[in-house]
């Protein structure tokens, strides 16, 4: 059986304030922390219980404040679009992970600069420690209360511009997860990430690590247009939500082709961020998903004087998936303007299976 019979044993499902039975759609929150007025910043959670059993598929957005294309997503999904009374199993939404940074539109919580998801830029936060900093202190709520009680989890991101690449990135090194995993992204349907890196056992215990080391696999989605609520990121995000819950019996129906957008196919590896070496403003000369040759130049920087002071060449044969411009508050994806150092693309490569 694939998912924790134990937890859908019972006829409801709790998670924080919100409980559900069976055929129910449930609204709460997830208590989090307070600030120095005592104002409450809790965390908002919905609970959709199927009336029959299967899988405890969890939806999450919002770990960095800007990116909210996933609300919309999961409230298409949980409120208009699966009847409690034809689904196998349960969904846990969590429409806002970082009401922190959310409350403020940054990417990082504004108290203590730390990134929820454990990655990316400023400090390390570890999602184990109820005695933490702010931050800290949500992640393990999250941690306790959503992610610990998940079969599998997708992870809803998004990148800034709206010409950037719909993809999806899975970790594969781990023998436990990588089977529902390569399933979920099949189902999804769209760019494919692929990190086969072994699974680290003394990795450091951020909210996607310890769901790795417990065996909960997580399919991390990145849209695009992140601080709009806008086509084709909406339908994208849905549809591929939809099919996975299709793949894992969950629903009954057929799977729907992701369509509106470009998709390169079968397996692909992330091949590093490149970085200004001049700064001043960029102009971008290809297209994000268009194929690219070593050494091909794909953007130039030129200085306040309107002088080309670098050419921007391709590192490897392959693909840019999004132009994240210059840098703010730690994380890419300011104006159209960079400096020395600043992410000017991720690039990616297919590979063979």
């Amino acid at each position: 059986m694939f998912y924790k019979s134990v937890i859908h044993m019972s006829d409801e499902l709790t998670i924080g304030t919100a409980t559900a039975k069976k055929g129910e759609l449930a609204k709460g929150v997830i208590p989090g922390i307070e600030l120095n007025t005592g104002t409450k910043i809790d965390i908002p959670v919905l609970v959709l219980n199927g009336k029959q059993d299967g899988p405890v598929l969890l939806l999450v957005s919002t770990q960095h404040g800007i990116e909210i294309q996933g609300i919309e997503v999961i409230h298409r999904v949980m409120r208009k679009l699966v009847n409690p009374d034809d689904l196998r199993g349960s969904i846990i939404g969590i429409p806002v992970e970082n009401p922190l940074a959310y409350m403020h539109h940054q990417y990082l919580s504004w108290i203590d600069n730390l990134d929820l998801g454990g990655g990316g830029s400023g400090s390390l936060l570890t999602a184990d420690n109820p005695d933490g900093t702010a931050t800290e202190r949500l992640a393990n709520m999250l941690w306790q209360e959503a992610w610990s009680k998940a079969d599998m989890v997708i992870n809803i991101h998004c990148n800034v511009r709206p010409d950037d690449l719909i993809f999806q990135e899975i970790l594969t090194g781990n023998p436990k997860t990588k089977p529902a995993l390569e399933k979920m992204a099949e189902a999804f349907g769209v760019t494919t990430i692929v990190d086969d890196t072994p699974i680290d056992p003394n990795a450091p215990p951020t909210l996607g690590n310890l769901a790795d080391q417990n065996g909960v696999p997580v399919l991390l989605m990145e849209l695009i247009d992140g601080r709009w609520i806008s086509e084709p990121s909406t339908s994208a995000g849905v549809r591929g939500v939809l099919n996975i819950m299709k793949a894992f019996d969950m629903l009954d129906g057929e799977l729907e082709q992701q369509t509106g957008f470009p998709i390169i196919p079968g397996k692909c590896k992330f091949q590093g961020i490149v970085r200004a070496n001049k700064g001043g403003l960029i102009r971008f000369l290809k297209k994000p998903g268009e194929y690219l040759k070593q050494g091909e130049v794909y953007a130039e920087i030129f200085n306040l004087h309107g002088d080309v002071v670098e050419e921007v060449k391709m590192p490897v044969d392959g693909y840019i998936w999004a132009y994240p411009c210059g840098d703010i508050l730690g994380t890419p994806g300011s104006m159209q303007a960079v400096q020395t150092g600043a992410n000017i693309g991720y690039t990616f490569s297919q590979v063979e299976d």
